[in-house]
């Protein structure tokens, strides 16, 4: 897939595995997934990532050290 002319996400997926990602401008892929989507937009790609179960890491903030 690809090289693309312009910014794409992709929800790539088989049986019990979903994986989402941002593709930019003069990028391209290989999966070994069966089947592979590539949407305009992030919030279609979310929205379908969601629909096939997805679910996206939780960013956790850094914890500041204590100084004495």
């Amino acid at each position: 897939m690809g090289p693309f002319t312009e910014t794409k996400w992709v929800v790539c997926h088989g049986p019990e595995v979903v994986h989402f990602g941002e593709l930019t401008v003069g990028s391209s892929m290989m999966t070994g997934q069966p089947n592979c989507e590539h949407f305009d937009t992030e919030q279609e790609a979310v929205a379908r990532a969601e629909e096939l179960g997805y679910v996206f890491p939780v960013e956790e903030e850094p914890t500041p050290l204590a100084l004495d």
